[in-house]
């Protein structure tokens, strides 16, 4: 954490796989970046890591999956919510990631 209070998660795909897990809440950044030749998916789990489904990019449930570098926000409304990305498919690379919790939690 830094001192402005925002968490950062980074790393980077050589190949298929998955991230490390992180619960994330509120607003949050996410960047996939690099010269690369893959795709990487965003995934939740609302019951710590046993299933995990594809993040929708829309309301008509178009799977958040990236094959070009993006940057791009996401809110988490519920506290708990654990994410990763998945690289699903790899050909070159690497495939850099970061992801960037800010001290902002949504208030109702």
């Amino acid at each position: 954490m830094t001192s402005q209070g925002i968490e950062v998660l980074t790393g980077s795909f050589s190949g298929t796989g998955q991230s490390t897990t992180q619960v994330l809440w509120g607003v949050f950044n996410l960047f996939i970046f690099g010269t690369f030749s893959g795709s990487v998916q965003l995934e939740r789990s609302y019951d710590t890591g046993v299933t995990w489904v594809p993040v929708s990019a829309s309301q008509l449930g178009t799977t958040a999956a990236y094959t070009f570098p993006i940057s791009l926000s996401f809110q988490e409304i519920e506290p708990g919510m654990l994410y990763r990305l998945n690289c699903t498919s790899f050909s070159s690379g690497p495939i850099l990631y970061r992801i960037a919790v800010g001290p902002y939690r949504l208030r109702f």
